[in-house]
């Protein structure tokens, strides 16, 4: 189960590598227009729901293709299985002219608490919760309904260190809600 975690892990390190050559630090971050004045980086608001847990986002636009996106989602769906998530991610934008939406891929790290409410009478106990450090890599798409609102919706796996041994992997499907200001 190490070696999976491990495997993913290099890949999303990769991934994150590629995506970072492409944000520019250099002399022509000058020329992109997006820094010149004529469309300041903007702050987006929102909300968003992903697999058993919803909450509030914070989103800000470095340039037109990467953003940042913060989020704490302390209310759970699943009275059974509590899942919390608070962190953010890191998500690079495909621009398109000829379709309405705009693909993009994210890596994430956070924290994420789970509690089972579930009794287990074999291992006798009840109610039991962790903290866990988890990290997730995925797509999605984005679409303007109007000039300062938008909706995502995207897919991601998920793994999350419960023990020090062990890894829990989930495939996550979320979904949110942005304004974005001027």
């Amino acid at each position: 189960m190490k070696i999976l975690g491990m495997t993913a892990l290099a890949k999303a390190t990769m991934l994150a590598c590629a995506l970072v050559s492409h944000v520019p630090f250099s002399t022509s971050a000058i020329s992109d227009p997006f820094l010149n004045g004529r469309d300041a980086p903007k702050n987006s608001f929102g909300i968003r729901y992903s697999y058993s847990c919803m909450g509030l986002t914070w989103r800000h636009a470095f340039n037109q293709v990467n953003h940042f996106e913060a989020f704490i989602q302390p209310v759970s769906t699943d009275a059974v299985k509590e899942f919390n998530f608070y962190g953010g991610r890191f998500l690079h934008h495909f621009p398109q002219t000829e379709f309405p939406f705009t693909p993009y891929v994210f890596l994430g790290l956070g924290m994420a608490t789970y509690q089972n409410n579930m009794p287990n009478p074999t291992l006798k106990e009840s109610n039991k919760s962790s903290k866990c450090l988890g990290y997730a890599l995925g797509q999605g798409i984005e679409t303007k309904i109007s000039g300062k609102l938008s909706i995502t919706g995207d897919v991601a796996i998920t793994r999350l260190n419960e023990e020090p041994e062990q890894m829990l992997g989930i495939i996550r499907l979320g979904m949110g809600m942005h304004y974005t200001l001027k």
